[in-house]
């Protein structure tokens, strides 16, 4: 990450001294893969506190209708702390900054608070990572990026579009990693954030469907509130299947098509329809998303 962080420095210093335009194909993939990066990393933020707000209100779901349950052993968040959603927003927030950084340097005149997100993007990778930026490179990164708000014209905003994408290839990748293990309900995803509140949803369909089944043993106003539990799990097993799907196939989209971005603005001449394919996978998560969170 360190390396990471010199090279971009570094890359964006050359990009005052000279540089290349991007052709209308270079900027249409760019901007398109941007756009798409952007949703699915404010995806990742809004989800990773649906997940913690579901987790919460399902284990209070819990211990209202299971009296096996004690205040000593109760922890409504578990694994959903405070800290490590913070986490997996960081990384969320850092894949939506770099797609917005992609857009503004190949849409023309659009140079504004360029500092302010180049600074975020670095900042949230480094939380997401686990990697310390020391303030001397973030300094050198905010000097250069206030040139490049005040100063650059198109022609330097495209020779920078052309060195950062491909350093910054294995960490939008790795960031993407960390959400693909998060939103995964196979063994790779065995402590990710989505298999624990599916498997919070299952224990309190499970204790639910116990008391209902029980009958006339249990009040009308109890097995009501069994009833309105069992519902709530239901449709948490539901949306996490749901975001399970389409995530995995989205997110191993973006690693296809941040490849093949890195080719195009390599390369000219080079025709690829992987961006055209995860940009739609994301408009296909977004409408599956705005069903299931309403």
């Amino acid at each position: 990450m360190k390396k990471i962080i010199l090279s971009l420095s570094c890359i964006l210093v050359l990009a005052v001294i000279t540089g290349c335009g991007l052709t209308s194909k270079q900027v249409v993939k760019t901007r398109s893969f941007g756009t798409a990066t952007s949703k699915i990393g404010r995806f990742g933020e809004r989800e990773f506190l649906n997940i913690r707000n579901g987790i919460i209100e399902m284990n209070k779901e819990l211990v209202s209708i299971d009296n096996t349950k004690l205040v000593k052993s109760l922890k409504l968040d578990r694994p959903a702390s405070v800290e490590a959603t913070a986490k997996r927003v960081a990384a969320s927030k850092a894949l939506r900054l770099y797609g917005e950084l992609l857009v503004k340097l190949v849409t023309e005149g659009k140079t504004e608070n360029l500092q302010k997100i180049a600074d975020s993007l670095l900042e949230s990778t480094s939380v997401a990572l686990k990697e310390e930026i020391s303030d001397k490179k973030k300094d050198a990164v905010k000097k250069i990026i206030i040139g490049l708000g005040s100063f650059f014209v198109d022609k330097k905003k495209a020779d920078a579009v052309k060195k950062i994408i491909p350093a910054y290839q294995q960490t939008v990748d790795n960031l993407a990693e960390l959400l693909l293990k998060d939103f995964s309900l196979t063994e790779d995803g065995s402590f990710g954030f989505l298999k624990a509140y599916e498997t919070t949803a299952k224990r309190l369909k499970n204790a639910s469907m116990r008391l209902v089944n029980a009958g006339e043993k249990y009040t009308v106003l109890e097995r009501y509130q069994a009833v309105q539990a069992f519902v709530i799990a239901e449709k948490a097993i539901s949306r996490a299947a749901e975001i399970s799907k389409k995530t995995e196939k989205t997110i191993t989209g973006f690693k296809k098509a941040n490849a093949e971005l890195v080719k195009v603005i390599k390369n000219k001449k080079y025709s690829t329809d992987d961006i055209k394919v995860y940009a739609k996978q994301i408009e296909a998560l977004v409408a599956i998303y705005q069903v299931i969170d309403n």
